[in-house]
């Protein structure tokens, strides 16, 4: 499985835990803050959850460091590893997360349940913009930033599976690159009727 359908299989468990009446908030490549590390998965419910993901064709070297700045950052902080990982994983490297895997069907199973972090306000404040800080608390500001896509991805997939073609919705973003893709095809057309308006005019005048 690779990073989206794994993505895909954590969102639909996260779902099942939550009863599908309950949709928490949730978003993708969530950064966190000064520490120049980036959230797979953030749930934002009554604690913020962050998901660590690690597929086969990842590696382990940088988990302990992104475990530690997850746990400043996320009153629980989750580790999922493909099954091939598990034998060369630390316990330590863990930081005090959770430990998930997943099989090839996409179903997550529960290896260890880790710590509750105490989360401080000046990490809440490193994920925030000035704009935000004067504004909104931490709680309000993600609502507003990550609700409108959130609420989003949740009318689309409805009640069906989750399934990894669905993640592009949690990005904010997602339709300006749609746009700029739009726009450079565009001018990518135009350029090659010049081009080929040009070779016309050479060869008549050949």
């Amino acid at each position: 499985m690779d990073e989206a359908q794994v993505k895909a299989a954590t969102l639909n468990y996260v779902r099942k835990m939550n009863g599908r009446r309950r949709k928490p908030v949730v978003t993708a490549e969530f950064s966190l803050g000064s520490s120049g590390v980036r959230a797979d998965l953030v749930v934002f419910a009554d604690t913020v959850i962050g998901f660590e993901i690690k597929t086969a064709r990842d590696s382990l070297r940088r988990l302990p460091s992104q475990m530690h700045a997850y746990a400043r950052y996320f009153d629980h902080a989750v580790a999922i590893v493909a099954p091939s990982h598990l034998k060369n994983l630390k316990f330590d490297d863990l930081q005090g997360a959770s430990l998930w895997t997943y099989d090839k069907r996409g179903d997550v199973t529960v290896l260890h349940v880790g710590n509750q972090n105490n989360v401080g306000p000046d990490a809440l404040l490193d994920v925030l913009t000035q704009s935000e800080r004067r504004k909104r608390h931490y709680a309000e500001a993600m609502i507003a930033r990550y609700g409108p896509t959130s609420r989003q991805f949740w009318d689309t997939v409805g009640r069906r599976a989750i399934c990894a073609e669905d993640l592009p919705l949690l990005s904010r973003f997602s339709e300006s690159r749609d746009q700029a893709k739009r726009w450079a095809s565009h001018r990518k057309d135009r350029w090659s009727h010049w081009l080929a308006a040009q070779d016309a005019l050479v060869a008549a005048s050949a």
